[in-house]
């Protein structure tokens, strides 16, 4: 380029040091500013999912719950023993009551 009166010096091999340490040290620091903030991210995503599946679960109890309540109720009970075991309520003459002492 335009380069014809010009005297060219030669990098000394402190100020090529310099920049190199510069350019690491801010490489460094830039890294140790960020990688917090991914920390953080990433952290965030995993709250967040555990939270869903937290949600998951808690709905799961509270079907059981109703389904144990359902299976515990006498109605169910007395419908099952009768359509599926083949149960029969006992004639008068077959109980027996005993009387305390």
């Amino acid at each position: 380029m335009f380069t014809f009166g010009r005297k060219k010096t030669r990098l000394q091999p402190k100020s090529v040091a310099l920049y190199a340490i510069s350019v690491v040290f801010l490489l460094v620091s830039a890294i140790v500013y960020i990688y917090p903030s991914i920390c953080v991210t990433n952290l965030m995503y995993e709250y967040s999912s555990h939270l869903k599946t937290l949600s998951e679960i808690r709905e799961l109890n509270t079907k059981m719950k109703l389904e144990i309540a359902s299976l515990r109720s006498y109605d169910f009970i007395e419908k099952r023993a009768v359509e599926k075991l083949g149960f029969v309520f006992p004639a008068p003459s077959q109980v027996v009551i005993i009387a305390k002492r």
